[in-house]
């Protein structure tokens, strides 16, 4: 039997190992996350890096009745199979399978559903407040990712944690910074020494000797605890986080256990607020994710032995969107883009090469991006924001404070918008409409094919208010007419948006076989509704059909409702879209079968909705 085998029946059995079968273990582990991500897709070089460190703190700690929250969520592999889910994790990302983040519906051992980044600080001060005031021992650890230091959200939660004084472990797992071996092997010594219970308490004895000596007793213990930060300051690169109010301790080896576990094991009853600075490699342990981190941060299936993807998109939206914006960039010199932390995903690596001073990535900071475009707008430039719709949300008040209040022409470019599949909940990019359809003075577009998508792009830089456009991840049809049928004459119009209106189209052609009266529009604008959608509205018809990979609650569906309702016109509609819910993880097209929006699903739909009004 593997020792992974016997720790997954026993946990018990992980704190019995030797260093060198812990160091088995791991390799076990990478195997496995090797084998599943390969084959299923997922994040896999950041959970290859902290395989060790995981390890150790499943070691040092008890998940439950401790608590780790890992921020962001998709370093959580190797604690998913520690935690009872090893068997289930070939199913990995797959739908009804296990999800490629923390999920307490899956786990005791699950905190929080972490997706975004920035929160891991501020929940976790928050659960450790609880279970103190609650009289409960169990100890919280927070792993944050040197990206989410980026994260203005992650220092809001530091800065009140060090003014609260109360215990939390925060691990900050360094994949970036390098290290070299003497400061390493000095900073862990230091830390081992200043973390060790018996060193500890002489400090406080020798504090409270030194207050028993009268007049000079309390200059000397503000002498002594100057000299420690003086020679901190030399030593250890995390003053920073001591003037905030932590403890600042490492940075120590995140890939030795004998270091790991010595250390967490000081830590372990510690009763104030500590940082840990950990240094690990990301992609450790596979060569091709070693060498290229950001080629295998979240990658598709692939072929473990080349590292090659399996099956390689061809023109995606994103890359179609990448290569007219470096084609506009050449004609207008004032345009530029800005992203956070996402150059990679939205294949925006060709553009930042070609124009290197009119590129920014301002790291995982949603809000400073978008406030950092309103600058760069009122200076006269041509601003580009490109960001996945999960993310956007995160900066809300910006685009709404900072850019369209202010009037000010900046594009955003919406990625990842509807169901983007396997990365499930906290990814799925289903309710940009809703939220961005509540500002006013936006221009909302939802190009339904790639050259449409070109098109709206292009007519969106020339204008002199804020525009956003949405469009999904990894499929929009290459060119689409923009009707079906007569909208003129059809009893049953459907208005197909965006991603949608190929499926539409589908749909209208199956109820024209069956003999029903119908057409289909395909719609690229949300807000303001355009002159064509409107134009139509105007013909009583025996129904009118709206179709949105959208939430249906506050999205274009709505919007045509209000439309009718301002007008007073007593016209029958059906949205179809997706349900006002929080989608889990599957392959796309699926889950938009499921919910009747492929070709069929929709004709079905609207047959169903004929009969029933007696219309058929």
């Amino acid at each position: 039997m593997s020792l992974l085998d016997q720790v997954s029946e026993n946990p018990q059995r992980l704190r019995q190992l030797s260093l060198n079968q812990l160091e088995e273990l791991a390799e076990e582990i990478r195997q496995l996350i090797l084998q599943v991500v390969a084959k299923n897709g997922g994040h896999l070089a950041s959970n290859l890096g902290v395989v060790e460190l995981t390890v150790a703190l499943h070691r040092v700690f008890s998940f439950p009745p401790d608590k780790l929250i890992f921020d962001v969520g998709h370093q959580c592999y190797t604690h998913k199979i520690l935690t009872g889910r090893k068997d289930l994790f070939r199913t990995l990302r797959q739908a009804g399978g296990l999800s490629g983040f923390p999920s307490p519906e899956e786990s005791p051992a699950d905190i929080f559903c972490t997706g975004h980044a920035g929160t891991a600080i501020s929940q976790a001060t928050g659960l450790s407040l609880g279970e103190v005031a609650n009289g409960a021992r169990a100890r919280v650890v927070a792993v944050i990712g040197d990206g989410s230091l980026t994260n203005g959200l992650t220092f809001e939660g530091l800065n009140f944690l060090g003014g609260l004084k109360k215990r939390l472990l925060v691990i900050l797992n360094d994949n970036k910074m390098s290290i070299s071996p003497t400061r390493g092997a000095l900073a862990y010594y230091l830390t081992k020494l200043v973390t060790s219970p018996r060193v500890s308490r002489q400090k406080e004895e020798l504090r409270q000797w030194l207050r028993k000596i009268p007049s000079i007793g309390d200059d000397l213990l503000r002498l002594a605890e100057e000299m420690e930060v003086r020679t901190k300051d030399l030593l250890l690169p995390g003053i920073f986080f001591e003037k905030l109010g932590l403890r600042y301790l490492g940075p120590i080896d995140g890939h030795d256990f004998q270091q790991l576990i010595e250390i967490l094991a000081n830590l372990r009853e510690s009763n104030e607020p500590v940082l840990l600075h950990v240094i690990t490699r990301k992609g450790k342990g596979y060569p091709p994710a070693e060498e290229h981190p950001e080629d295998f941060h979240g990658v598709g299936p692939f072929d473990l032995k080349t590292g090659q993807a399996v099956s390689v998109n061809g023109l995606t939206p994103a890359r179609v969107a990448a290569r007219t914006l470096e084609e506009i960039a050449r004609e207008n010199p004032d345009v530029v883009v800005l992203t956070a932390a996402m150059e990679k995903g939205l294949e925006l690596e060709s553009f930042s090469q070609n124009f290197p001073q009119r590129f920014f990535d301002v790291g995982i900071a949603e809000s400073h991006c978008v406030s950092l475009a309103s600058g760069l707008a009122r200076a006269g430039r041509r601003p580009v924001v490109a960001i996945y719709s999960t993310f956007l949300q995160r900066a809300y008040d910006q685009i709404w404070h900072d850019v369209c209040l202010q009037a000010l022409p900046v594009v955003f470019l919406v990625d990842r918008a509807g169901v983007v599949g396997e990365d499930g909940a906290t990814h799925q990019g289903i309710y940009d409409l809703s939220y961005l359809r509540t500002i006013p003075d936006l221009r909302l577009l939802a190009p339904y094919s790639l050259e449409n998508l070109k098109d709206c792009l292009r007519r969106s830089l020339q204008e002199k208010f804020p525009v956003a456009i949405r469009y999904p991840r990894s499929y929009l049809v290459e060119t689409l007419p923009d009707h079906l049928g007569s909208p003129e004459e059809a009893r049953v119009l459907i208005l197909g948006l965006g991603s949608l209106a190929e499926a539409s189209f589908a749909a209208g052609s199956f109820l024209q076989q069956k003999g029903h009266s119908s057409a289909v529009l395909a719609v690229d604008q949300v807000k303001p509704l355009p002159e064509n959608v409107v134009n139509q509205l105007e013909k009583p018809r025996q129904l009118v059909v709206t179709v949105e990979e959208n939430s249906r609650v506050g999205g274009f569906g709505s919007a045509v409702l209000e439309h009718l309702a301002a007008r007073q016109k007593n016209q029958p509609v059906l949205i179809l879209g997706l349900p006002d819910s929080f989608l889990n993880h599957g392959p796309r097209q699926e889950i938009l079968e499921n919910f009747g929006l492929s070709g069929a699903g929709i004709a079905a739909a609207i047959e169903k909705a004929l009969f029933a009004s007696g219309k058929v």
